[in-house]
């Protein structure tokens, strides 16, 4: 994959950076755009979401092209994930002093959450994201690894979503966003595999792909305040997120794309996730912020201080 090319996924991961910055803020809240404007979070958080768990599918199988073997993938990612996010989950615990029982202590120390909330342990707003990375890790890396036909893998997907719904719906196992964002995980291996398929794609009128993504915010808000397991909800979550994805790396692969803002902001983005919430705590206690000063606060000085330690600590390490 060419530098060039690989340069509007770094940006769209910047663009996906700010707006999670953004919706945690608060801004999008209807205080600020109106009482009408209820769903406009949820699309935007998934949005975003949808395009980090697709971007991760998309560099996951990138990485194994390149020959990278199963030890190596999962010491590297280990290295990478593991110990910034134990001190993460150190300042939501002791920090924002979320309280947790010693067993949910204990699931969250390995990283797992995501198994067993939020019906049997208690779900933390932001980390539930990296439990979720880790298990399509561990469930993709060994199908990937171990299967070498496209079509075995989706079947073999397609069954392992089909377990993991039943366990859900029967005994309420893993977090029904898992169900949300599984096939984008997916649609990113594919994406990167299929390399003249992804030309073709990206190829297609703007006009088609930008229709597309109108109708899709559309369906999407009409089904808004469906459960995250609805399959009719999943499937147009799923619609909805593509769309936008592809539209976003069809007007990221112009120039546009090559603006040196997107490194900065790719490489802040996993440091700046993980922190920004203890990091506008301790800045909203110390100055005494609430409500739309703390909201107001948090996006203009807040967000920037936090892409600006993040960026520092990836250097850094």
């Amino acid at each position: 994959m060419k530098k060039e090319r690989l340069q509007s996924f770094e940006a769209l991961r910047g663009i996906s950076i700010i707006l999670l910055l953004a919706l945690h803020s608060e801004i999008f809240d209807p205080q600020f755009f109106g009482e009408g404007t209820g769903p406009l979070a949820g699309v935007v958080a998934t949005f975003l979401l949808s395009s980090f768990f697709f971007l991760a599918g998309y560099f996951t199988e990138y990485s194994i092209q390149k020959k990278t073997t199963a030890l190596s993938f999962i010491k590297s990612k280990f290295i990478r994930i593991y110990p910034p996010y134990w001190v993460a989950l150190l300042l939501f615990v002791y920090g924002i002093e979320i309280n947790l029982k010693r067993f949910d202590f204990f699931i969250y120390v390995l990283n797992i959450q995501v198994i067993f909330s939020p019906v049997f342990i208690k779900s933390i707003l932001t980390l539930w994201y990296i439990s979720m990375l880790i298990v399509f890790y561990i469930i993709f890396c060994s199908l990937l690894f171990t299967i070498k036909s496209n079509t075995k893998l989706l079947i073999s997907s397609v069954l392992i979503f089909a377990i993991i719904y039943f366990a859900n719906h029967s005994i309420g196992l893993f977090d029904p966003r898992f169900f949300q964002y599984y096939f984008l995980f997916l649609g990113g291996i594919y994406f990167c595999r299929f390399e003249e398929m992804r030309q073709r794609i990206l190829s297609i009128s703007l006009i088609y792909k930008i229709t597309l993504a109108i109708v899709s915010v559309i369906l999407f808000w009409a089904v808004a305040h469906y459960s995250s397991n609805n399959l009719l909800y999943i499937f147009i979550a799923i619609l909805f997120s593509l769309s936008w994805i592809l539209l976003s790396l069809t007007i990221l692969n112009t120039p546009i794309g090559s603006w040196k803002i997107w490194t900065f902001l790719s490489t802040a983005s996993f440091f700046a996730y993980l922190y920004h919430r203890p990091l506008w705590h301790f800045l909203n206690l110390t100055l005494g912020l609430d409500g739309t000063d703390k909201a107001l606060f948090n996006l203009w000085l807040g967000a920037p201080l936090a892409l600006l330690l993040g960026y520092f600590f990836t250097a850094w390490l």
